[in-house]
């Protein structure tokens, strides 16, 4: 079975820990905690909306089911309720993962350094029409093995002249993880 789209942006060689190598390699659910704060203001909400974002929250339930559809990846996240998909596949042209949520279209491109992955956005779609790039959202986001040997990760994004977009950083488990890592 080939990994996920990250797995395949990523150099084969790239050394990462078992909890990321295992959220990465395999499908099944995932759960943990985590605390999300949205950016603020009028455009800033407009464009969480449209990307299906959760709402603030502190140390809420989260947990992210992994599925496999040919070579789609779908990541359902449920932020306490709220549930948030995505669905991911490998841009070969751009070596870069695609990733469509609601009608926000990221092409993301991930690096790793000190084992543990960095995600940076490269492009950004709304409703099928390219974000300008002085209004392309910058990307701080990291998943990594924390020492509970949980898988460990810090989303965030911010918007130039608008401020922070979101962020959400928190902690999975496997409960239930088909397959096993490559």
């Amino acid at each position: 079975m080939q990994p996920d789209p990250f797995l395949q942006a990523l150099p084969e060689d790239s050394e990462l820990p078992m909890a990321v190598r295992r959220l990465h390699g395999n499908t099944g659910l995932y759960s943990g905690r985590c605390d999300v704060r949205r950016g603020r203001g009028l455009l800033i909400d407009l464009m969480l909306r449209l990307g299906r974002f959760p709402l603030n929250a502190e140390d809420i339930p989260v947990q992210v089911r992994i599925e496999r559809n040919g070579h789609e990846w779908t990541w359902q996240r449920d932020f306490n309720g709220h549930t948030t998909c995505s669905r991911l596949t490998h841009d070969h042209e751009t070596g870069s993962i695609r990733e469509k949520l609601g009608w926000v279209t990221l092409w993301l491109k991930p690096e790793v350094s000190d084992g543990r992955i960095f995600i940076h956005i490269r492009r950004v779609s709304v409703l099928g029409l390219p974000c300008p790039a002085f209004l392309l959202p910058r990307s701080s986001t990291a998943e990594w093995q924390g020492e509970d040997g949980h898988f460990w990760f810090d989303v965030s994004a911010e918007v130039p002249m608008l401020g922070r977009l979101i962020r959400y950083r928190g902690w999975l488990t496997p409960v239930h993880a088909d397959g096993h890592c490559g």
